[in-house]
């Protein structure tokens, strides 16, 4: 994951579960699925320690996870506007 994420391949968080099972990143960060996919669906929920959690557990900068977070939230935005 880490190599697919610095390398430029991954380039919004949901494309971390094309990965990495979702249920394996939810028990990691100690979250039910429900609350993993509300996440995932709202990325703008997420609270700062649990993405410096994330990215500790797949050995990637800070930044990165949050650029990847900022990322799905700008199109998501784009999706919510076009309905």
């Amino acid at each position: 994951m880490k190599n697919l994420i610095t390398g430029g391949y991954i380039k919004t968080f949901i494309e971390i579960f094309d990965t990495i099972p979702k249920s394996v990143v939810a028990h990691d960060l100690g979250f039910n699925s429900v609350r993993m996919t509300n996440l995932m669906n709202n990325v703008d929920r997420f609270i700062l320690k649990d993405v410096i959690k994330l990215a500790s557990l797949i050995e990637v900068d800070t930044m990165e996870i949050l650029k990847l977070i900022y990322s799905q939230y700008v199109l998501d935005s784009k999706i919510k506007r076009k309905k």
